[in-house]
């Protein structure tokens, strides 16, 4: 058969986690005059989408259950499969620069009395789109996919035309009908958790001119720059950071976040352009006495938004530089920090006069940088909050 033209889904400029939210229960036209029950028996859910023109999709996080039972596919693999209604499903998996397809097998079983006799069937799913350039957008179950009774033979493939298919009948949110309420509850499975960010596994550090603990008054650069191996991107970081007094971070030139507190750690989750190398600049000021800056990131690969990981700390390794003002554009890519001093480390978390700062519980949202005290101004990062 022929490909059918895939239809071009609303971009929308969010990161957010995934769950049901807009996402309809839908299966076949055909429902009983009750309102509520199915005959048993087979239908068939396809959602074909083209990536909105300049962006280039890199990734699916999907969230999916059908009542009662479902094989899922993509691109005409299969993803996975369920058999309890009340289990909800994750997946994650690469997509291609064309066009992409979503594809439902869902059976409604009969209840098991001599009748045979129907119950409620739908299916719901969530698919968060991640492109490229570190967007998302999220596809759900709705009028615009396509719906059949049955399994026609290769209806899971990209190339199959189901442009006679009709919409399937919407039934409404997740707490429509019996689903979602006792003894129907959804489980749904939380997302995937990397093991994160460790600032206790970090090590204070600050420059050279530190002087009976204390350090002069001002602003000092910070620079590490982290290369994954040949043929490894990446397109996440999670950073932990806290700094005596201020700092204002920046990942690949652009502003993830700043703060004022060296008691209370924040959290930044960026998401960047997929790239081999990964920039983290931190413009950080004394007021006074002793300075320190205490950072901890997990930098994500983006094969499907969950590959491989690498771990970086503050420690020696990192890069200062005394300039004041400090040297222009050392937060960006490429700068050539070559000259500049090694870090020196003023001990591990836990240590003197720092003790255990309060360690981050959740994600800090974007903010912008403290300009007042010399920290450059750039464009904001992409920050999950």
């Amino acid at each position: 058969m022929l490909k059918a033209l895939c239809a071009v889904a609303a971009h929308v400029a969010v990161v957010a986690a995934l769950d049901f939210t807009g996402a309809q229960w839908i299966w076949i036209p055909g429902r009983a005059a009750d309102g509520v029950t199915y005959p048993p028996g087979n239908a068939t859910f396809r959602r074909d989408y083209y990536p909105p023109a300049g962006k280039t999709p890199l990734s699916a996080n999907i969230l999916v259950t059908v009542d009662n039972v479902f094989t899922f596919w993509v691109n005409g693999n299969k993803i996975g499969t369920g058999d309890d209604f009340r289990n909800a499903h994750r997946y994650c998996v690469p997509l291609v620069a064309d066009c992409n397809v979503f594809a439902i097998e869902g059976q409604n079983v009969p209840t098991g009395t001599a009748s045979n006799a129907g119950n409620a069937a739908g299916a719901i799913a969530a698919i968060q789109v991640r492109y490229t350039d570190g967007y998302t957008e999220t596809i759900v179950t709705d009028s615009e996919w396509h719906a059949i009774a049955g399994a026609p033979a290769g209806f899971e493939q990209v190339a199959y035309d189901d442009s006679n298919w009709p919409a399937p009948f919407v039934q409404g949110p997740l707490t429509t009908g019996p689903w979602n309420k006792p003894p129907n509850v959804i489980n749904i499975p939380p997302e995937a958790q990397d093991p994160g960010p460790d600032l206790t596994a970090a090590t204070w550090i600050w420059t050279n001119e530190v002087k009976g603990g204390n350090a002069p008054i001002g602003g000092r650069a910070f620079r590490k720059v982290v290369t994954l191996p040949p043929g490894e991107l990446a397109d996440t970081i999670t950073m932990d950071i806290v700094a005596d007094n201020e700092y204002t971070l920046y990942i690949n030139g652009r502003v993830a976040g700043s703060g004022r507190s060296f008691q209370q750690a924040q959290r930044y989750q960026v998401n960047f352009i997929p790239s081999n190398t990964v920039t983290i600049a931190v413009y950080a000021n004394n007021d006074g006495g002793p300075a320190s800056l205490l950072a901890s990131g997990q930098i994500r690969g983006c094969a499907c938004g969950c590959g491989n990981t690498a771990v970086v700390n503050t420690d020696s390794s990192w890069k200062f530089s005394t300039a004041v003002p400090s040297p222009a554009g050392f937060i960006n890519p490429g700068f050539d920090d070559s000259k500049w001093g090694q870090a020196v480390g003023e001990g591990a978390y836990g240590v003197a006069p720092w003790g255990k700062v309060a360690l981050p519980t959740g994600n800090t949202a974007q903010n912008g940088p403290i300009t007042d005290l010399g920290a450059p101004n750039a464009p904001p990062a992409s920050v999950v909050s």
